[in-house]
């Protein structure tokens, strides 16, 4: 949109409110091509609010995932990132690795998320999860870099490790705060949610990350051995 010659000679105030309109007007394009770029990558409307996602089975999740490890957040930064298709936010999220179970990642990793906040311009996806640096996750890694979110079946691959405050020990928490009561659980239908204000309920009968990481190397082991032998 050209603005009329006349402005240059306008009074300062009217200049300061012409210029607003400009980057509201400029936001409001950005905003609409991030949606538009969304809707490409998640396959949607681009007026859709939500990620339909199939929880996978605890096999699926094991399989599906080219990495799997227990590290702890060190670094959250959004910025934006030009495409093809245009301009899009993303975060990107670093860990520190101290155990791997799947895969041989570096000790430092960092990954890709579509969305996040940059300045006064948002980018969120329904149901991408969101991290906080300092905080442990078992992580079930695939296609970083590729997709939109790098974890097998956005938020059923991310698993907070939490403190029970009445006995003193950690357990594992789905990224939706429930507490991991069996490795079935990885298959209930995620749930909007915010953490502060989540609050966990059986965390006394939940999963110790041992415990959790014992059953992943066991389905690993376990799907290993169906592979066909080569001669």
């Amino acid at each position: 949109m050209r603005w009329p010659s006349f402005l240059s000679a306008a009074p300062s105030g009217l200049l300061t409110f012409v210029d607003r309109l400009r980057r509201r007007r400029r936001r409001r394009q950005q905003a609409w091509q991030m949606s538009c770029l969304c809707a490409v990558l998640l396959g949607t409307s681009a007026g859709a609010h939500a990620t339909s996602v199939t929880p996978p089975s605890f096999s699926e999740l094991v399989g599906e995932a080219q990495v799997i490890a227990r590290g702890v957040v060190t670094g959250v930064e959004s910025r934006w990132v030009d495409r093809p298709q245009g301009r899009i936010i993303k975060t990107f999220v670093t860990f520190s690795i101290e155990k791997t179970l799947k895969g041989a990642p570096d000790r430092v990793v960092t990954l890709e998320f579509l969305g996040g906040t940059v300045g006064e311009d948002s980018l969120r996806v329904a149901g991408m999860p969101t991290f906080t640096v300092g905080e442990p996750e078992i992580l079930f890694v695939a296609a970083n870099g590729l997709q939109f979110c790098p974890l097998v079946r956005f938020g059923h691959g991310r698993y907070r490790l939490r403190t029970d405050a009445a006995e003193h020990r950690q357990y594992v928490a789905r990224d939706d705060e429930t507490p991991v009561e069996s490795t079935e659980d990885v298959s209930l239908p995620a749930t909007e949610h915010e953490p502060a204000a989540s609050a966990p309920r059986h965390a006394d009968r939940a999963l110790s990350p041992e415990l959790f990481e014992a059953r992943i190397t066991a389905e690993l082991t376990r799907q290993q051995q169906r592979l066909p032998r080569q001669r």
